[in-house]
Protein backbone atom coordinates (compact mmCIF):
# COMPACT_ATOMS: atom_id res chain seq x y z
CA UNK A 1 0.00 0.00 0.00
CA UNK A 2 0.82 3.59 -0.79
CA UNK A 3 0.15 5.99 1.70
CA UNK A 4 0.58 10.03 2.21
CA UNK A 5 1.06 11.34 5.56
CA UNK A 6 0.22 14.74 5.80
CA UNK A 7 -0.45 17.14 8.72
CA UNK A 8 -1.19 20.51 10.41
CA UNK A 9 -2.78 21.90 7.17
CA UNK A 10 -4.19 24.39 9.66
CA UNK A 11 -6.83 25.25 6.94
CA UNK A 12 -7.92 29.06 7.16
CA UNK A 13 -5.27 30.78 9.26
CA UNK A 14 -3.78 33.76 8.51
CA UNK A 15 -0.23 35.11 9.34
CA UNK A 16 0.23 38.70 10.19
CA UNK A 17 -2.87 39.43 8.92
CA UNK A 18 -2.55 37.84 5.61
CA UNK A 19 -4.71 34.54 4.75
CA UNK A 20 -3.45 31.47 3.75
CA UNK A 21 -6.13 30.30 1.66
CA UNK A 22 -4.75 30.63 -1.34
CA UNK A 23 -0.99 29.02 -0.62
CA UNK A 24 -3.08 26.18 1.31
CA UNK A 25 -5.29 25.29 -1.75
CA UNK A 26 -1.69 25.62 -3.78
CA UNK A 27 -0.46 22.59 -1.53
CA UNK A 28 -3.45 20.59 -1.56
CA UNK A 29 -3.66 20.79 -5.22
CA UNK A 30 0.06 19.31 -5.65
CA UNK A 31 -0.82 16.90 -2.76
CA UNK A 32 -3.64 15.62 -5.21
CA UNK A 33 -1.39 15.35 -7.84
CA UNK A 34 0.98 13.49 -6.11
CA UNK A 35 -2.12 10.68 -5.36
CA UNK A 36 -2.30 10.39 -8.95
CA UNK A 37 1.46 10.58 -9.69
CA UNK A 38 2.37 7.78 -6.61
CA UNK A 39 -0.45 5.82 -6.81
CA UNK A 40 -1.52 7.06 -3.31
CA UNK A 41 -3.95 4.31 -1.83
CA UNK A 42 -4.62 6.15 1.46
CA UNK A 43 -3.87 9.55 3.06
CA UNK A 44 -3.56 9.78 6.58
CA UNK A 45 -4.10 13.17 8.51
CA UNK A 46 -2.73 13.76 11.55
CA UNK A 47 -4.76 16.67 12.88
CA UNK A 48 -4.89 20.53 13.07
CA UNK A 49 -7.10 20.21 9.69
CA UNK A 50 -8.79 23.70 10.68
CA UNK A 51 -6.89 26.32 12.59
CA UNK A 52 -9.65 27.02 14.64
CA UNK A 53 -12.14 24.69 16.10
CA UNK A 54 -14.77 27.46 13.85
CA UNK A 55 -13.67 26.99 10.40
CA UNK A 56 -14.67 30.08 7.97
CA UNK A 57 -16.90 28.92 5.47
CA UNK A 58 -14.05 29.30 2.93
CA UNK A 59 -11.87 26.80 5.22
CA UNK A 60 -14.63 24.72 4.94
CA UNK A 61 -15.36 24.97 0.97
CA UNK A 62 -11.64 24.10 0.91
CA UNK A 63 -11.18 20.87 2.43
CA UNK A 64 -14.65 19.69 1.24
CA UNK A 65 -13.04 20.58 -1.97
CA UNK A 66 -10.17 18.58 -1.04
CA UNK A 67 -12.00 15.38 0.03
CA UNK A 68 -14.18 15.46 -3.15
CA UNK A 69 -10.67 15.16 -5.26
CA UNK A 70 -9.80 12.21 -3.14
CA UNK A 71 -12.76 10.10 -3.28
CA UNK A 72 -13.08 11.06 -7.07
CA UNK A 73 -9.56 9.08 -7.01
CA UNK A 74 -11.16 6.35 -5.12
CA UNK A 75 -8.63 6.96 -1.75
CA UNK A 76 -9.35 5.91 1.60
CA UNK A 77 -8.52 8.80 4.10
CA UNK A 78 -8.19 8.78 8.00
CA UNK A 79 -8.34 12.27 9.86
CA UNK A 80 -8.03 12.88 13.07
CA UNK A 81 -8.62 16.05 15.26
CA UNK A 82 -5.36 18.15 16.49
CA UNK A 83 -5.52 20.63 18.71
CA UNK A 84 -6.66 23.20 16.90
CA UNK A 85 -10.42 21.17 16.06
CA UNK A 86 -12.85 20.45 17.19
CA UNK A 87 -13.19 17.15 17.64
CA UNK A 88 -17.38 16.70 17.71
CA UNK A 89 -17.51 18.94 14.42
CA UNK A 90 -15.12 17.14 12.60
CA UNK A 91 -16.33 13.93 13.18
CA UNK A 92 -20.16 15.54 12.29
CA UNK A 93 -21.28 13.28 8.99
CA UNK A 94 -18.62 10.88 9.87
CA UNK A 95 -21.15 7.54 9.84
CA UNK A 96 -22.34 8.76 6.13
CA UNK A 97 -18.36 9.63 4.87
CA UNK A 98 -17.48 6.03 5.97
CA UNK A 99 -19.34 4.65 3.28
CA UNK A 100 -16.77 6.59 0.79
CA UNK A 101 -13.94 5.24 2.35
CA UNK A 102 -13.31 8.56 4.90
CA UNK A 103 -12.70 7.68 7.92
CA UNK A 104 -12.63 10.46 10.76
CA UNK A 105 -11.47 9.71 14.65
CA UNK A 106 -14.40 9.53 16.92
CA UNK A 107 -14.22 12.27 20.03
CA UNK A 108 -11.82 9.76 23.19
CA UNK A 109 -13.83 7.10 25.00
CA UNK A 110 -11.72 5.65 26.50
CA UNK A 111 -10.04 3.25 23.67
CA UNK A 112 -8.38 3.80 20.80
CA UNK A 113 -10.44 3.24 17.03
CA UNK A 114 -9.46 0.93 14.58
CA UNK A 115 -9.88 0.90 10.96
CA UNK A 116 -8.69 -2.10 8.90
CA UNK A 117 -7.98 -1.38 5.36
CA UNK A 118 -6.33 -3.91 2.84
CA UNK A 119 -5.09 -5.93 5.92
CA UNK A 120 -3.43 -3.32 7.49
CA UNK A 121 -4.71 -1.69 11.11
CA UNK A 122 -4.50 1.90 11.63
CA UNK A 123 -5.56 3.41 15.01
CA UNK A 124 -6.39 6.53 15.28
CA UNK A 125 -6.13 8.51 18.25
CA UNK A 126 -7.63 12.35 18.75
CA UNK A 127 -5.51 14.92 20.31
CA UNK A 128 -6.41 14.72 24.48
CA UNK A 129 -6.01 16.79 27.21
CA UNK A 130 -4.88 15.12 30.16
CA UNK A 131 -8.02 15.42 31.96
CA UNK A 132 -9.71 13.55 29.20
CA UNK A 133 -7.11 10.95 29.83
CA UNK A 134 -7.75 10.89 33.39
CA UNK A 135 -11.72 10.56 33.14
CA UNK A 136 -11.02 7.07 32.38
CA UNK A 137 -7.85 5.67 34.02
CA UNK A 138 -8.01 8.19 36.86
CA UNK A 139 -5.21 7.12 38.55
CA UNK A 140 -2.66 7.56 35.72
CA UNK A 141 0.44 10.21 37.22
CA UNK A 142 0.89 12.28 33.81
CA UNK A 143 0.46 12.31 29.86
CA UNK A 144 3.58 9.60 29.37
CA UNK A 145 2.00 7.64 31.93
CA UNK A 146 -1.80 7.78 30.59
CA UNK A 147 -0.62 7.09 26.50
CA UNK A 148 1.31 4.02 28.15
CA UNK A 149 -1.85 2.72 29.58
CA UNK A 150 -3.94 3.64 26.69
CA UNK A 151 -1.01 1.80 24.14
CA UNK A 152 -1.25 -0.65 26.80
CA UNK A 153 -4.96 -1.68 25.79
CA UNK A 154 -4.68 -1.72 21.95
CA UNK A 155 -2.79 -5.21 22.32
CA UNK A 156 -2.06 -4.88 18.74
CA UNK A 157 -1.36 -7.99 16.64
CA UNK A 158 3.08 -7.87 15.90
CA UNK A 159 2.60 -9.84 12.72
CA UNK A 160 -0.09 -7.09 11.18
CA UNK A 161 1.38 -3.85 9.83
CA UNK A 162 0.32 -1.27 12.77
CA UNK A 163 -0.10 2.52 12.01
CA UNK A 164 -0.91 4.87 14.48
CA UNK A 165 -2.07 8.62 14.07
CA UNK A 166 -1.40 11.15 17.01
CA UNK A 167 -1.49 14.27 17.51
CA UNK A 168 0.47 14.81 20.90
CA UNK A 169 4.07 16.23 21.54
CA UNK A 170 6.36 13.04 21.25
CA UNK A 171 9.80 13.69 22.35
CA UNK A 172 12.69 11.26 21.47
CA UNK A 173 16.03 10.86 22.32
CA UNK A 174 17.54 14.26 20.57
CA UNK A 175 15.67 18.00 21.64
CA UNK A 176 13.17 18.11 18.90
CA UNK A 177 12.95 21.36 16.44
CA UNK A 178 10.92 23.96 17.24
CA UNK A 179 9.22 26.99 16.12
CA UNK A 180 9.20 29.93 18.38
CA UNK A 181 5.54 29.44 19.18
CA UNK A 182 6.04 26.30 19.54
CA UNK A 183 8.95 26.52 21.90
CA UNK A 184 6.63 28.89 24.64
CA UNK A 185 3.18 26.27 24.01
CA UNK A 186 4.29 22.43 23.94
CA UNK A 187 6.62 20.38 25.97
CA UNK A 188 7.40 20.16 30.03
CA UNK A 189 4.02 18.18 31.44
CA UNK A 190 2.67 16.86 28.20
CA UNK A 191 5.64 15.18 26.79
CA UNK A 192 5.56 11.96 25.90
CA UNK A 193 8.06 9.43 25.03
CA UNK A 194 8.59 8.01 21.77
CA UNK A 195 9.47 4.66 23.46
CA UNK A 196 6.03 4.12 24.49
CA UNK A 197 5.26 3.55 20.18
CA UNK A 198 8.55 1.90 19.40
CA UNK A 199 6.27 -1.34 18.81
CA UNK A 200 3.83 0.19 16.16
CA UNK A 201 5.54 -0.29 12.20
CA UNK A 202 4.80 3.53 11.61
CA UNK A 203 3.78 6.28 13.88
CA UNK A 204 2.50 9.30 12.12
CA UNK A 205 2.51 12.72 13.96
CA UNK A 206 0.74 16.18 13.91
CA UNK A 207 1.76 18.67 15.92
CA UNK A 208 5.04 20.25 15.76
CA UNK A 209 5.60 22.22 11.95
CA UNK A 210 8.83 21.23 11.64
CA UNK A 211 9.28 17.59 9.42
CA UNK A 212 11.32 15.41 11.62
CA UNK A 213 11.87 11.99 13.64
CA UNK A 214 10.75 11.44 16.58
CA UNK A 215 13.24 9.11 18.76
CA UNK A 216 13.18 6.68 15.44
CA UNK A 217 12.82 6.70 12.07
CA UNK A 218 9.16 5.36 11.83
CA UNK A 219 8.14 7.80 14.28
CA UNK A 220 7.74 11.14 12.39
CA UNK A 221 6.29 14.71 12.36
CA UNK A 222 4.55 14.88 8.95
CA UNK A 223 5.07 18.98 9.35
CA UNK A 224 3.03 21.58 8.80
CA UNK A 225 1.82 22.02 4.46
CA UNK A 226 2.83 25.39 4.55
CA UNK A 227 5.70 27.72 6.44
CA UNK A 228 3.43 29.71 8.83
CA UNK A 229 5.89 31.97 10.30
CA UNK A 230 9.06 33.84 9.86
CA UNK A 231 10.66 31.41 12.54
CA UNK A 232 10.10 28.62 9.98
CA UNK A 233 11.51 30.27 7.22
CA UNK A 234 15.11 28.03 6.82
CA UNK A 235 12.22 24.57 7.34
CA UNK A 236 12.20 22.63 3.93
CA UNK A 237 8.72 22.03 4.29
CA UNK A 238 7.58 18.27 2.62
CA UNK A 239 5.22 15.49 1.61
CA UNK A 240 6.10 12.20 3.30
CA UNK A 241 4.91 9.35 1.22
CA UNK A 242 5.31 5.51 2.72
CA UNK A 243 5.18 2.49 1.04
CA UNK A 244 4.46 -0.83 2.83
CA UNK A 245 6.34 -4.25 2.06
CA UNK A 246 5.63 -7.48 2.73
CA UNK A 247 7.85 -8.18 5.55
CA UNK A 248 5.19 -5.36 7.72
CA UNK A 249 8.08 -2.66 7.49
CA UNK A 250 7.81 0.73 6.13
CA UNK A 251 9.30 2.35 3.18
CA UNK A 252 9.76 6.30 3.54
CA UNK A 253 10.24 8.74 1.23
CA UNK A 254 9.84 12.22 0.59
CA UNK A 255 8.89 15.10 -1.94
CA UNK A 256 9.68 19.04 -1.28
CA UNK A 257 5.90 21.09 -1.90
CA UNK A 258 5.75 24.31 -4.42
CA UNK A 259 4.82 27.60 -2.99
CA UNK A 260 3.62 30.26 -5.02
CA UNK A 261 5.06 33.00 -2.12
CA UNK A 262 8.32 31.72 -0.10
CA UNK A 263 8.84 33.61 3.26
CA UNK A 264 12.02 36.14 3.16
CA UNK A 265 13.25 38.46 5.64
CA UNK A 266 16.19 41.25 4.80
CA UNK A 267 17.82 43.30 7.19
CA UNK A 268 19.79 46.48 5.82
CA UNK A 269 18.60 50.06 4.73
CA UNK A 270 15.57 51.13 2.75
CA UNK A 271 17.69 52.52 -0.25
CA UNK A 272 19.05 49.54 -0.70
CA UNK A 273 15.25 47.53 -0.92
CA UNK A 274 14.65 50.12 -3.13
CA UNK A 275 17.04 49.63 -5.10
CA UNK A 276 16.06 47.49 -8.75
CA UNK A 277 19.60 46.48 -8.12
CA UNK A 278 18.29 44.28 -5.42
CA UNK A 279 14.76 43.61 -5.99
CA UNK A 280 15.42 42.38 -9.52
CA UNK A 281 17.38 39.30 -8.01
CA UNK A 282 14.41 38.41 -5.72
CA UNK A 283 10.78 37.68 -5.82
CA UNK A 284 8.94 40.94 -4.75
CA UNK A 285 5.94 38.76 -4.53
CA UNK A 286 7.14 36.72 -1.45
CA UNK A 287 6.09 37.41 2.20
CA UNK A 288 8.55 39.89 3.36
CA UNK A 289 10.23 40.88 6.84
CA UNK A 290 12.07 44.24 6.77
CA UNK A 291 14.14 45.28 9.40
CA UNK A 292 15.36 48.78 8.87
CA UNK A 293 18.89 50.59 10.02
CA UNK A 294 17.53 53.57 9.19
CA UNK A 295 17.60 56.07 12.05
CA UNK A 296 14.68 57.52 10.49
CA UNK A 297 11.89 56.99 7.42
CA UNK A 298 8.87 58.78 6.73
CA UNK A 299 6.23 56.24 5.35
CA UNK A 300 8.79 53.68 5.05
CA UNK A 301 6.01 50.83 4.83
CA UNK A 302 4.15 53.09 1.86
CA UNK A 303 7.12 53.28 0.44
CA UNK A 304 8.15 49.60 0.25
CA UNK A 305 4.89 48.51 -0.26
CA UNK A 306 5.03 49.63 -3.98
CA UNK A 307 7.57 47.29 -4.73
CA UNK A 308 6.99 44.55 -2.31
CA UNK A 309 2.99 44.07 -1.49
CA UNK A 310 3.13 41.47 0.39
CA UNK A 311 5.17 43.42 3.53
CA UNK A 312 3.87 41.38 7.09
CA UNK A 313 6.65 42.84 9.04
CA UNK A 314 8.20 46.39 9.04
CA UNK A 315 10.36 46.95 11.87
CA UNK A 316 13.28 49.23 12.86
CA UNK A 317 16.77 48.58 14.62
CA UNK A 318 18.37 51.76 15.45
CA UNK A 319 19.60 53.77 18.37
CA UNK A 320 16.56 54.79 19.55
CA UNK A 321 14.93 51.67 19.16
CA UNK A 322 17.75 49.91 20.90
CA UNK A 323 17.25 51.73 24.15
CA UNK A 324 13.34 50.83 24.29
CA UNK A 325 11.24 48.18 26.02
CA UNK A 326 8.68 47.00 24.16
CA UNK A 327 5.50 47.67 25.74
CA UNK A 328 2.03 47.14 23.66
CA UNK A 329 3.36 47.29 20.35
CA UNK A 330 5.47 50.60 20.97
CA UNK A 331 8.99 50.95 22.48
CA UNK A 332 9.05 52.91 26.06
CA UNK A 333 12.08 53.79 28.04
CA UNK A 334 13.01 53.33 31.55
CA UNK A 335 13.85 55.77 33.75
CA UNK A 336 13.73 58.94 31.81
CA UNK A 337 11.80 61.88 31.82
CA UNK A 338 8.93 63.13 29.71
CA UNK A 339 11.81 65.50 27.93
CA UNK A 340 13.98 62.42 27.57
CA UNK A 341 11.34 60.35 26.27
CA UNK A 342 10.04 63.81 23.46
CA UNK A 343 13.64 64.07 22.74
CA UNK A 344 13.90 60.66 21.78
CA UNK A 345 10.82 60.68 19.79
CA UNK A 346 11.77 63.47 18.36
CA UNK A 347 14.77 62.50 17.23
CA UNK A 348 13.52 59.16 15.80
CA UNK A 349 10.79 61.52 13.63
CA UNK A 350 12.74 64.02 12.14
CA UNK A 351 16.07 61.78 11.89
CA UNK A 352 18.11 65.09 13.74
CA UNK A 353 18.77 66.22 17.58
CA UNK A 354 16.26 68.54 19.07
CA UNK A 355 17.43 72.16 18.95
CA UNK A 356 18.27 74.33 22.01
CA UNK A 357 15.47 76.85 20.91
CA UNK A 358 12.89 73.61 20.60
CA UNK A 359 14.20 72.11 23.46
CA UNK A 360 13.27 75.35 25.56
CA UNK A 361 9.75 75.33 23.98
CA UNK A 362 9.31 71.74 24.87
CA UNK A 363 10.61 72.17 28.68
CA UNK A 364 8.00 75.34 28.77
CA UNK A 365 5.33 73.08 27.84
CA UNK A 366 6.37 70.30 30.01
CA UNK A 367 6.72 72.90 33.23
CA UNK A 368 3.04 73.86 32.36
CA UNK A 369 1.66 70.26 32.42
CA UNK A 370 3.06 69.71 35.72
CA UNK A 371 2.32 72.73 37.38
CA UNK A 372 -1.28 72.59 36.03
CA UNK A 373 -1.60 69.25 37.63
CA UNK A 374 -0.52 70.23 41.04
CA UNK A 375 -3.36 72.68 41.62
Amino acid sequence: MNILHLADLHIGKKVNGFSMLDEQENVLNQAIELVKDEKIDTVMIAGDVFDRDIAPNSALNLFSKFLNDLNDLNTNVLIIPGNHDNSDRLSYLSSVLKKHNIYFAKPFEGEIEKITIDDINFYLLPYLHIFQIKKYFNDVLDYNDGFKRIIENIKADKNKTNILLAHQFVVGINEPMLTDSEAKNVGGLDNISYEILKDFTYVALGHLHCPQKAGLEYIRYAGSILKYSFSEINQKKRFTILKTTTNNKIEIKFKDIQYKREFQKFRGFIDEFLDEKFYSKINKDDYMMFTLLDESVIDAKKKLSLIYPNIMILEFDNAFTRNMDNVSGFKIAKDKSIFEHFSDFYSFQMGREISNDEAEIVSDIISTINESRTL
